[in-house]
């Protein structure tokens, strides 16, 4: 019967901690299940013997053998539901992009399509503009090209060039 003591004191203790952990989010006007219903299932387990048997022996079958599996599976998919949010919006954003890379391959197919027609129209306003100065460059009568003049040496340069430049 000691022993049985002892198990309800763990029960309350459990429950006890389950109620300090849910007591910041009740003050908050929220409600924490897990906590309240840890709270609840301690409470229940410490006042009653044959629920403290039966929750013991439902625990031991889970936790025991493939159910510990199953268990270790569940909560990993319960926290991968976490992370669910972000991996929409990362399969989103790569869809949009997927998107907007097909309109980008859409406009250069459309734009290379138009490319010799907007090269021959202005070719053919470059030309258009340029005949004019052409013809006024052809009309005008040709110069003769002027020679540049040398500047006649000095003295003191020839001799510079030839070597005789005497230090004074």
């Amino acid at each position: 019967m000691n022993d049985d003591h002892g198990r309800a004191g763990a029960w309350f203790g459990l429950a006890l901690a389950a109620m300090l952990a849910a007591a910041p989010g009740l003050a908050a006007g929220g409600a924490p299940l897990l906590p309240l219903f840890l709270a609840g299932v301690g409470l229940a387990c410490c006042l009653h013997g044959p629920s403290r048997r039966l929750v013991m022996d439902k625990a031991l079958a889970v936790f025991s053998g493939p159910a510990a599996r199953t268990l270790v599976l569940l909560a990993g998919a319960i926290l991968m539901i976490q992370v669910l949010p972000f991996e929409l919006a990362l399969l989103m954003a790569g869809d949009v992009l997927a998107y907007m890379e097909v309109v980008a391959a859409v406009g250069l197919i459309a734009a290379h399509a138009r490319l010799p027609l907007i090269r021959a129209r202005l070719q053919g306003h470059v030309a258009a503009t340029l005949a004019p100065m052409r013809r006024r460059l052809a009309a005008r009568s040709p110069r003769p090209a002027m020679r540049r003049r040398r500047p006649a040496r000095s003295a003191d340069e020839d001799r510079a060039a030839n070597g005789d430049l005497v230090w004074a």
